[in-house]
């Protein structure tokens, strides 16, 4: 994969946080406000490891595989994370916009580790497309740095308008990515 694919990639999984971090923002007090960078590096060190694990099981499992169904996983993979940034585009519950005082950084801690478990099967996918492990940590460490502030200061200031209309994006492009690669697969093979 090409830094440019790396990158869409890394956004379209990205937008979970920024829409988790988005409603988070809706109920931030004017005072928690200045705390937003420290929650956005909460984030991204959760999501810094999980792409670590997930490179670390990609070079297990590519280790025993042959290239091509190496692909054909790592397609599949991404493909099932289009799949269930959809079905979080419709089975988000309304969530009442009010200030809350009980957030603290264990929660941010919580809430970034598990909105970082796709993102351990984006590292296990990308290793196995043989894409450069250190280039994917930096650029999916600093996507989600940039969309969880965002999404927090979104939130602030627009509330959670438009979280089904992200969600449906982010799936979409993963949908793409997986049918390219598939693409690219289906097309050595011959």
């Amino acid at each position: 994969m090409n830094t440019i694919e790396i990158l869409v990639t890394c956004l379209a999984l990205s937008l979970d946080c920024f829409v988790v971090m988005m409603a988070r923002g809706a109920m931030m007090n004017p005072q928690e406000h200045r705390r937003s960078l420290i929650n956005s590096l909460i984030f991204a060190g959760s999501s810094l490891l999980m792409i670590v694990l997930g490179s670390l099981a990609g070079s297990l499992i590519k280790s025993q595989l042959v290239l091509h169904v190496n692909q054909v996983i790592a397609a599949l993979i991404l493909f099932a994370l289009g799949c269930f940034l959809l079905i979080q585009a419709f089975r988000q519950k309304a969530i009442e916009e009010r200030h809350e005082d009980s957030f603290n950084y264990k929660k941010v801690l919580i809430l970034g580790l598990i909105t970082s478990v796709d993102v351990f099967l984006l590292g296990t996918s990308m290793t196995l497309l043989q894409a450069d492990a250190f280039q994917v940590c930096l650029i999916s460490t600093l996507v989600t740095l940039a969309c969880v502030e965002l999404g927090q200061q979104i939130g602030y200031r627009l509330g959670l308008a438009y979280r089904r209309t992200i969600f449906t994006a982010g799936s979409v492009i993963l949908f793409l990515i997986s049918l390219k690669v598939l693409f690219q697969v289906l097309t050595h093979l011959r």
